[in-house]
């Protein structure tokens, strides 16, 4: 019995202790489901609270509108417009048939197109394009089609004026110009709202509350005159087709402000990309203007003295130097007009190595101007310890060194400029969305790098250099340019390239009181390849868009008096007013009689016939009327209203034909 007892004694034991670790179990699963109970109904509360709240709505990102792009005088080049990608829920479509056509006759889409989209198996759909406000108004508000806004880039120009800009993806990325370099200006920033959904997660629009609304970007003003670009552009595409040059460039700046009026650059593929800024080049004889300052200022050398040219041919140890034409004794005045490279070498030699470099550095090459354009290029200066004994005499015909065009109109508006270096500059305005002034640049004087009295010595041997010298073909008959062409050989594989050229003008204009300066580079033209006939002849043809234009950046009253003024101090005897007097329509006349013919062939040796250009613009027709042989005077604005002669009218070449305007 004891033994049974022990038996039976034991087995309670065994329940008795599985029965406790059973309810140890019960209890430490309760506890952990009140621990967790507690977590997340106390301590993580908020958190599952925002989570459920999720499950309910979406945000939904407000995209901001990108700032515009506007010239100086407020015409637009870079704009965005409110598109909406359209969406589809068909599940959510109450009469696919309504929705059909609906979306077929306010898009314009197919009716297959609409059909497929309303009758897709798939929960969400998105229609290809993007599609307009109006448009969108047409669809109306019908359930299951979603509209979202964005906003698209586009360019009321087209073309003009695009390697200055920049371009826009369909996503928002800037892609180089001014849309890259100032993309945190013009993107605003966006906004966000929360998009309310159902039980089934569908969206629900009508519960959507803005939450915080985007920010507009701001609105820039350039500097650039587009009319001033569009002759440019025109001047420059044409100078390149009849030449055959692989490109170029051209650039018009105020040289008392240093703004780019015009910024124009041509490359194969590379419409985007302003060389101009980004490129640079040697720029031969462009250069030695810069070497008469120096010598002037430092006084080694006086206009009038003189050196031996030693006929065309000379050589300096291992080094040969020869000009285009034979020349005995040249001063530096007719050394710079004939551009002799032989006795510019021979003044070079009276400055120190030291000199020479300090005005070109003080002039702006070898260094970046700081413009706001991207991947700007310093060129290459270098300093006189890394010289050899022939980089005086390099330097001296523009060679050894590499500028960019920005940095030689730069220049060239220093002298201009009464020997005052501006710094260039392309955003003239920036203007929050709601028209409130955020910035405006003012000019600024960088240094002063010749006396104004050497700046004007200068400046009378470019005269000359254009009205008797190697550029004569960018001369006005009208007005006075100063200036100096270039034509040196391009670099390629380490070398130069045999028959390459790369041929340059720059000037300004009027000399007496200079408004503009210009700069015109062509790479590679074939046949003529200097830069008197290739890229003289593209600055005339700008100068006479420019007058014939009458736009704002130009001050033709200054100009009409600068050239009555010249007249007088010319005409012993003779007088002109210093303000002519407007015409009976309160236009101003004045004479284009520039450029046709060459020098060399004389006025009206053939018959032509006066082109019918009524109803064009005064800036295309003073073109036509150029390339006819034909003079050109013009009175009043607007678009070609009357021809004297008429249209049609066999005249000797360069008679002038007086063009009027049919509206101010």
């Amino acid at each position: 019995m004891s033994g049974a007892r022990g038996q039976w004694g034991g087995g309670r034991s065994a329940r008795t202790i599985r029965r406790g670790m059973l309810l140890t179990c019960f209890f430490l699963a309760g506890s952990l489901v009140l621990a967790k109970a507690a977590q997340l109904q106390v301590v993580e509360h908020d958190r599952w609270v925002a989570a459920a709240e999720d499950q309910h709505r979406e945000r939904v990102e407000l995209p901001a509108r990108r700032g515009g792009i506007f010239d100086r005088e407020g015409a637009p080049l870079a704009l965005s417009h409110e598109m909406y990608r359209v969406s589809l829920a068909p599940g959510e479509l109450r009469d696919r048939r309504e929705a059909e056509q609906a979306l077929a006759a306010g898009l314009g889409i197919s009716t297959a197109e609409a059909a497929a989209a309303v009758g897709s198996e798939g929960r969400w759909v998105v229609l290809p394009g993007r599609y307009t406000a109006e448009q969108r108004r047409r669809v109306g508000s019908l359930r299951g089609i979603y509209f979202d806004r964005e906003f698209e880039r586009f360019y009321p120009q087209g073309d003009i004026g695009r390697e200055v800009i920049g371009a826009v993806t369909r996503d928002g990325r800037a892609l180089g110009g001014i849309e890259q370099e100032l993309n945190d200006l013009l993107r605003g920033q966006p906004g966000y709202t929360l998009l309310r959904r159902d039980g089934q997660g569908r969206a629900q629009r009508a519960l959507s509350l803005p939450v915080v609304p985007p920010e507009d970007g701001a609105n820039l003003y350039l500097t650039i005159d587009f009319d001033l670009q569009e002759i440019a552009a025109a001047a420059l595409g044409d100078a390149i087709e009849q030449t055959g040059s692989s490109g170029g460039d051209l650039l018009i700046a105020d040289p008392r402000t240093g703004e780019l009026l015009a910024a124009v650059s041509r490359r194969p593929g590379r419409t985007r990309s302003l060389t101009a800024i980004t490129e640079p080049y040697e720029p031969g004889s462009t250069l030695k203007p810069f070497l008469a300052a120096t010598l002037l200022t430092e006084g080694r050398a006086a206009l009038s003295d003189s050196v031996f040219a030693e006929e065309g041919l000379w050589r300096d140890g291992s080094r040969t130097f020869r000009d285009t034409s034979p020349h005995e004794w040249l001063s530096l005045r007719d050394a710079l007009e004939v551009s002799s490279n032989i006795a510019l070498v021979k003044f070079a030699s009276r400055l120190s190595a030291g000199q020479q470099y300090a005005y070109l550095r003080d002039f702006g090459f070898g260094t970046a101007t700081g413009i706001d354009y991207p991947s700007e290029s310093s060129g290459l200066l270098r300093r006189p310890a890394q010289w050899s004994r022939l980089s005086s005499g390099s330097l001296a015909m523009g060679y050894e060194v590499s500028v960019t065009p920005l940095q030689m109109i730069a220049a060239y508006g220093a002298l201009a400029n009464g020997g005052v270096l501006m710094e260039p500059y392309l955003v003239r305005e920036v203007r929050g969305s709601d028209g409130r002034t955020l910035f405006r640049r003012e000019p600024r004087e960088l240094r002063r790098v010749v006396p104004e009295e050497v700046a004007r010595a200068v400046t009378e041997v470019l005269v000359a250099v254009v009205e008797e010298g190697t550029a004569s073909r960018a001369s006005l008959e009208t007005f006075s340019v100063a200036g100096k062409t270039g034509t040196s050989r391009r670099v390629a594989n380490g070398g130069y390239a045999a028959g390459s050229y790369t041929s340059t003008f720059a000037g300004y204009f009027p000399a007496e009181d200079p408004q503009i300066v210009i700069l015109v580079k062509l790479e590679e033209p074939q046949g003529d390849y200097y830069g008197g006939l290739t890229a003289a002849p593209v600055t005339r043809e700008t100068l006479q868009g420019i007058l014939a234009a009458r736009t704002p950046g130009i001050d033709v009253r200054s100009l009409l008096a600068t050239r009555a003024a010249a007249e007088t101090a010319s005409g012993p005897g003779q007088s002109a007013p210093v303000d002519p007097p407007p015409n009976r329509d309160g236009t101003y006349v004045f004479m284009l009689d520039d450029g046709v013919p060459d020098r060399d062939d004389p006025v009206g040796t053939s018959a032509v016939v006066v082109p019918d250009v009524e109803g064009v613009t005064f800036r295309e027709a003073v073109r036509r009327m150029h390339a006819a042989g034909l003079r050109v005077r013009i009175s009043g604005s607007g678009r070609v209203a009357e021809l004297s002669p008429t249209a049609g009218t066999p005249v000797q070449a360069g008679s002038v034909v007086v063009v009027s305007g049919g509206s101010l």
